[in-house]
């Protein structure tokens, strides 16, 4: 438990740097609810991160919360170019974590893995971090990694105005988005050696310039030892989405077979 003064200081210290200002055109979501967010996502660490992010120039100030999940919370965040970009606050508390173990354990990329859920809360965001650098290096359509930092991910804004892209779930879906899930996938494991190991339909932005992967968490190195089962059932999975909205897909075992060939 935080002593009475020192959440005075944290408090002070988000009104300071994490700001609730007014903002032209800003819609509800960008409303920072400083109480809420003590409570859920920021202990002391986690605060003293987010100023260390405002301190060096990362972000200057945070608008709201714009997504929520068992894991973490993405914030809506400005640079100092008045770029729009986002924050992943992965939860320190969240004992999903535990079962997510099996992920990091046996990737080649990550040999020493401290005890203790924030060490491991941590380590998962590096993952995502180098998940996604790796991403962009191999020309994949992925969002972009900005900077991470303890359970902090600064990450592209996909979106308008505070709100973020649709994602495939949320769309009208057609055989080239079919063909472009496929092909992501393809490239993941091929140009970047990794398997999402978690997609599917929600982890998928649909915007005008084509689809967007993120939150590649959970992505694999391909020597990992289930990589070829979490792409067997990536290929099954988003293969089941296009089939429920009434297209016809290509056999996923077919699919597996000309990935990994």
């Amino acid at each position: 438990m935080l002593s009475d003064e020192l959440g005075k200081k944290l408090e002070e210290r988000i009104d300071r740097d994490l700001l609730v200002k007014e903002r032209r055109g800003r819609s509800e979501k960008g409303v920072f609810d400083k109480s809420k967010v003590m409570d859920d996502v920021l202990d002391k660490t986690t605060i003293m991160s987010l100023s260390k992010l405002i301190n060096s120039g990362i972000i200057s100030y945070i608008n709201g919360v714009i997504g929520s999940g068992k894991e973490s919370k993405i914030y809506w965040a400005v640079d100092p170019d008045g770029k729009n970009v986002a924050l992943k606050i992965y939860l320190v508390t969240a004992s999903t974590f535990k079962k997510r173990a099996p992920y990091l354990v046996d990737d080649p990329r990550f040999s020493h893995i401290k005890k203790g859920t924030r060490n491991l809360v941590e380590l998962w965001a590096q993952k995502e971090f180098r998940n996604l650098t790796q991403c962009i290096k191999s020309g994949i359509p992925s969002i972009k990694p900005i900077h991470v930092l303890k359970n902090i991910l600064v990450i592209e804004f996909v979106g308008k105005n505070g709100v973020p892209a649709k994602t495939l779930v949320e769309t009208e879906i057609d055989e080239n988005d079919y063909q472009d899930a496929i092909s992501i996938i393809t490239q993941l494991y091929k140009k970047a050696k990794l398997v999402h190991a978690d997609f599917s339909e929600y982890n998928v932005f649909k915007t005008e310039n084509g689809l967007i992967v993120f939150d590649l968490g959970s992505a694999v190195d391909i020597r990992h030892k289930n990589a070829r089962e979490f792409l067997e059932r990536d290929i099954k999975n988003i293969s089941r989405f296009f089939v429920k909205r009434g297209l016809t897909v290509e056999n996923p075992s077919d699919v597996f077979v000309r990935i990994t060939k």
